[in-house]
């Protein structure tokens, strides 16, 4: 069975977005650029096994304009060339494009938590979730996320969207690693605890 894993970054009190009244999936704004590189490094080890990108709309449209001009680094490579598929709710996007590289295909309907499931019973490799924060919370609360890297930056935030807002009820999680990255943010990684 393929994995879904969510890698995101993160304040100490768990905003994931930049200002909701500016542009909200800036959350660049709030993190530490040296942060982000090591960060990167460990999102481009989840593409050891993953081959497939899960992005919810505003992700997508904010990603598509960013990732196709990125050349030359590994993780770009990496993400240009994954399968992308785009969760668009009940409105369909017209046209989905990624530069010159294949094109996202879309998750549309009042079905979608079946046809990720339907994803995840299929052939391939993991799924990989990163942004998309209303999608995660969907995802959460169906309980479809087989794994939460967090990078969790040293820094409190007092505008954003919080990763867990909306939550249907109360979720347990296994500590599965720690990892301290040298400008004192923590990679978190967890996993639902079984029932």
């Amino acid at each position: 069975m393929r994995k879904i894993i969510l890698f995101i970054h993160s304040s100490i009190n768990g905003v994931v977005t930049g200002d909701p009244s500016e542009d909200k999936t800036n959350w660049a704004v709030w993190r530490n650029s040296a942060g982000i590189e090591e960060g990167s490094q460990y999102l481009l080890k989840i593409f050891e096994t993953a081959d497939t990108i899960l992005l919810g709309r505003g992700t997508y449209e904010d990603l598509s304009r960013k990732w196709p001009n990125t050349r030359g680094s590994s993780l770009g490579d990496k993400i240009n060339n994954a399968h992308k598929l785009v969760v668009t709710s009940a409105r369909p996007h017209e046209n989905l494009k990624w530069g010159e590289f294949e094109a996202p295909k879309q998750l549309t309907g009042s079905n979608i938590e079946e046809q990720i499931k339907d994803l995840k019973n299929g052939d391939g490799g993991d799924i990989v979730i990163f942004g998309s924060p209303t999608l995660v919370r969907s995802l959460a609360n169906a309980n479809l996320i087989d794994e939460y890297q967090i990078v969790m930056h040293p820094v409190v935030v007092n505008v954003g969207e919080h990763l867990f807002d909306n939550l249907n009820e109360q979720k347990e999680f296994h500590l599965v690693d720690v990892k301290t990255l040298k400008v004192g943010s923590l990679l978190l990684t967890y996993r639902p605890a079984k029932a």
